[in-house]
């Protein structure tokens, strides 16, 4: 049920903002609308993401369910070069280096990644929004990279909660709002 709903406000928070890019009705009032509702939503990633992070013991980033899945350390250092890459294609910023050596240098790298990328969201004109590129899967919107971003790391943060409950570990409450 919560997955459902998580997916339906996903795909209604997409859809609404899309219609105010494409169907002319930019203007200021919309533009910073959209600004300030892809900060919030780019803090409550970062906030439940350093959650996980945090919930899982040391001892066990480098556990994984069965052979030829990713160690609960490689899903986290995927995210965190996913993200990295994919908002570098919507604007060419400068962003920290993941340091994998252990829990506390990961998940450091990983607060200073959501921090850059926040930080950019809030500098950012929203009229780049519209823009499209070229990407490796076909043309996109930079609003369209923006929320692959988003559902990337909301598919891999959610495998990560399967290896907290694999090991016993009850997850932190969702924080999406």
């Amino acid at each position: 049920m919560c997955n459902t709903f998580i997916i339906l406000a996903t795909l209604g928070y997409y859809f609404f903002i899309e219609g105010i890019l494409h169907h002319n009705q930019f203007n200021h009032k919309n533009m910073d609308f959209v600004k300030e509702e892809l900060v919030k939503k780019w803090k409550a990633n970062k906030r439940y993401t350093l959650k996980i992070l945090e919930a899982m013991p040391e001892a066990a980033y480098d556990f994984k369910p069965e052979e030829g899945m990713k160690t609960f350390i490689s899903q986290a250092s995927h995210i965190a070069s996913w993200l990295s890459n994919h908002i570098t294609k919507i604007e060419p910023i400068e962003m920290p280096k993941i340091n994998k050596s252990g829990k506390a240098a990961l998940i450091t790298s990983i607060d200073i990644m959501f921090d850059h990328i926040i930080a950019y969201l809030q500098q950012m004109n929203v009229e780049i929004l519209k823009e499209e590129i070229k990407m490796w899967y076909g043309k996109s919107s930079k609003l369209r990279i923006l929320n692959l971003m988003d559902n990337h790391l909301s598919h891999h943060r959610g495998q990560m909660i399967v290896y907290l409950r694999l090991k016993g570990i009850k997850p932190p409450s969702y924080i999406g709002w």
